[in-house]
């Protein structure tokens, strides 16, 4: 069976590849996207994929510090199918940033690489939320893996997953706050927290279950949090319908008229039949999400974006499936029966009376007090610091926009200090001296590593060898294009330069909103100031965060976007009527 699977798996890997690599070389003109659509596949498998990767932590959290029995096996394979789920999330907002080799550019370093960070876009959030949320997902699998023979691991267990319940709520939060973050209505609601946290859980249980029916196992009550997790996915969709008008029939069905099937018995006890409801549940939130990104409906849908879905189900599957068998020894390293786990109750002392603690002191909470209390310094300290440099460089910003940064830096430093505390207590003054020099030598590693090569000044002009030479010396061009010049030029920007300096030269505005950094705003005076050479040679070998297009356009073209883009420069802006569209005219 599990060969069976991974064959299976290949075959939709391939295809996907392929998709991948297609994707890459012709950025979003390769997706369905139009001026009305401007996330397109990617943006939608990401918000499908993350809300499964949220859910298996979240379910062995929820239920470890709820009290709640959970077989150890099917925690273990919750939170294995979190990591494999959130590797396969990440890559399609790295497609949608375009520039994959410069993705470190999105963390909030601010102005030290030589370009400010944009701490008011959604893409920084992100960034530091999933960083954070992948950091403490494979502590939280180690620890549980140590559990059962480190005393140490089994003490700091609980006390991560009173981290990681709220962190997980978090995130989840601020990947609905992206959508609220655009230009479009239908995307903002103070309901769309709560409902993309519900429709997280909901596709997490059913994925969950599908693990169990491949494991030859069964678990009720993911059963039945599954059929809640349709109700509630059903009133949000018609409370949607009734404020907005905006309703998928197939959503409605896939994810919440077919899983009440969980009612029938025949189909309850049925293996088939239970794989079937989740698998519609799967089908349902995929169809929820693509609905969510295409408002407007799928425009030109294709091979590429249909080879997206393949390539995030294909890569899942096979790294799952490796994981699975490298870890065997490890999930199944002792007999366990698992079957149907019934509600328990908190065992009772030798006394015959259940245990008390007074409010902030159990167990618990004791342990995470200094953790938490560094974490919170910390975070004040990397306010203060982005605070100065915003308004140092004069960029208008709230309060607001530095929030959903706090809980992923608080509790990221919490979770390191919480797993080093009784290492560093257990061996001792020495060795604690030891990791700390160890842990400042990594992190001027890190900081070396991660300055990368220093960004060229903006007023400067790179020639072909690299060298910088003086604007003053280069000429200005007086040259034109003809009317077919033109027109194929004009075809070729908008293919390739529109999505991000709009289909007007005066940026996209959607999709510059949460891109970072902002790309120059190329005026006349500043095109005449950096040289028709020079911005011919960005175009062929690439700078900062924008792509080398050599091999794939002549130099002959690149010189004649140059001029193109000097012939938007001089329209005047009230003439063009696709300002910051980003689409055909």
């Amino acid at each position: 069976m599990v060969r069976i699977l991974f064959i299976v798996f290949l075959c939709l890997l391939a295809p996907g590849l392929v998709s991948m690599g297609y994707s890459l070389w012709q950025g979003p003109a390769a997706w369905s996207v139009d001026s009305g659509v401007f996330w397109g596949m990617p943006i939608s498998l990401f918000v499908f994929w993350i809300g499964l990767a949220h859910a298996g932590t979240l379910i062995s959290a929820i239920f470890l510090v709820l009290d709640v029995k959970m077989e150890r096996r099917t925690s273990i394979l919750a939170e294995l199918a979190t990591l494999c789920a959130l590797v396969v999330a990440v890559i399609f907002p790295l497609m949608h940033l375009g520039v994959i080799q410069n993705f470190y550019m999105v963390a909030p370093y601010m102005e030290s690489r030589g370009s400010m960070a944009n701490v008011c876009s959604p893409l920084v959030w992100d960034f530091c939320c999933i960083l954070a949320y992948g950091l403490l997902s494979v502590v939280y699998l180690v620890v549980h893996v140590l559990a059962d023979k480190s005393a140490v691991a089994a003490s700091i267990h609980r006390p991560l997953a009173w981290l990681l319940f709220p962190m997980v709520l978090w995130v989840h939060t601020i990947v609905s706050l992206d959508f609220a973050a655009t230009f479009v209505p239908a995307w903002r609601g103070a309901f769309f927290p709560i409902y993309f946290i519900v429709g997280a859980v909901f596709s997490g249980l059913a994925m969950v279950n599908i693990m169990l029916c491949a494991e030859g196992y069964r678990m009720r009550q993911l059963e039945k949090l599954m059929l809640v997790g349709s109700w509630f996915l059903g009133a949000f969709l018609l409370w949607d319908f009734a404020l907005k008008g905006n309703l998928s029939v197939t959503v409605l069905v896939f994810a919440v008229l077919l899983p009440q099937l969980m009612f029938v018995s025949v189909v309850r006890e049925s293996t088939l039949g239970r794989v079937l409801v989740s698998s519609s549940i799967i089908v349902g939130l995929l169809l929820e999400r693509v609905f969510l990104v295409f408002p407007s409906g799928v425009v030109g849908f294709g091979w590429v974006d249909l080879g997206l879905i393949c390539f995030g189900f294909g890569l899942f599957g096979v790294i799952f499936l490796v994981a699975r068998l490298k870890l065997s020894r490890v999930i199944e390293g002792e007999e366990v029966l698992m079957g149907e786990v019934e509600d328990t109750v908190p065992k009772r002392p030798a006394t015959g009376r259940f245990s008390y603690f007074a409010p902030l002191t159990t167990p618990e909470f004791r342990m995470l007090r200094f953790p938490l209390l560094l974490g919170i310094i910390a975070c004040t300290l990397f306010l203060v610091w982005v605070v100065g440099c915003l308004k140092e460089n004069g960029i208008v910003f709230s309060d607001a926009n530095l929030v959903p940064l706090t809980c992923p830096i608080i509790t990221t430093v919490a979770g390191i200090v919480l797993c080093l505390r009784p290492l560093v207590m257990h061996i001792g003054k020495v060795g604690g001296v030891v990791m700390v020099a160890l842990a400042a030598l990594l992190g001027v590693l890190a900081g070396m590593v991660y300055g990368g090569v220093t960004s060229v000044p903006s007023g400067a002009v790179v020639s072909s060898t690299g060298d910088m030479l003086d604007v003053g010396t280069l000429p200005d061009s007086t040259s034109t294009l003809d009317s077919v010049a033109i027109i194929r030029t004009k075809a070729v920007f908008e293919a390739r330069c529109a999505g991000c300096h709009g289909a007007d030269g005066r940026l996209n505005e959607k999709f510059v909103r949460e891109y970072y950094p902002v790309p120059q705003n190329l005026d006349v005076s500043r095109m005449d100031a950096l040289g028709e050479d020079s911005l011919v040679n960005v175009i062929l070998n690439g700078r900062t965060n924008m792509n080398p297009y050599a091999g794939r356009i002549s130099p002959q073209m690149a010189r004649g976007l140059v001029r193109y883009m000097r012939l938007l420069a001089e329209t005047p802006a009230a003439d063009n009527t696709t300002r910051n569209e980003g689409g055909d005219e």
